[in-house]
């Protein structure tokens, strides 16, 4: 299998960023994620940071039906909500840029978006619950309670973000070629991992 786009999903202060953006750097490709929050305010005329706001999130948990979530997603005439305009813009943007070329993309439901493409490798990066929750207070400079707070709540906005637009879990093996364990591998060997894998033929 030859690959071009990359995408990792990655759960809270896992370090997914940080290898996503070092595998990037490694194979020279471009790498995209706050970009696309940049992009999609400009695309649907919201502000920034309220793009920012909605990335990866839910304005409620009750908004919108299944059937309304797969509507949204294939009409581009329909008067969408905020929150779906930016994901909408977001989803739009995901294929453009794999059309352009090889890249790294990081969440919002890149491997989804892209999941038509047989050149995509998926990869979801992970880490034990202590360990997120130290790089969350030393990061954040958060007491204990608070970064175990903001762990929960940002895993939990990520995964009901997800479901909301693919029908699918976040965290479902299935969905990736590689899972990776930041703990168990290390940063190093986890970018290695993705960039040995990606250049196989």
């Amino acid at each position: 299998m030859s690959y071009s786009i990359i995408t990792i999903n990655r759960e809270f202060e896992s370090a997914g960023t940080e290898i996503a953006q070092a595998v990037a750097a490694k194979l020279d490709l471009p790498y995209y994620d706050k970009f696309l929050i940049t992009a999609a305010s400009e695309e649907r005329g919201v502000s920034e940071k309220r793009a920012a706001e909605l990335d990866e999130k839910l304005e409620s948990r009750f908004a919108y039906s299944q059937a309304e979530a797969a509507f949204f997603y294939t009409s581009a005439e329909t008067p969408l909500p905020t929150g779906a305009q930016v994901a909408e813009a977001q989803f739009k943007l995901i294929r453009e840029l794999a059309d352009k070329g090889p890249c790294v993309i990081v969440g919002r439901c890149a491997n989804y978006v892209l999941r038509e493409r047989p050149d995509v490798l998926d990869v979801f990066v992970h880490a034990s619950r202590d360990t997120r929750v130290q790089r969350t207070m030393e990061s954040l400079s958060l007491g204990e309670k608070q970064a175990v707070r903001l762990l929960k709540r940002t895993d939990a906005a990520r995964k009901a973000y997800y479901k909301h637009y693919t029908g699918l879990e976040w965290n479902n093996p299935d969905l990736y070629e590689m899972i990776l364990n930041s703990d168990l591998f290390g940063f190093d060997a986890c970018v290695d991992l993705i960039c040995h894998v990606y250049g196989r033929t």
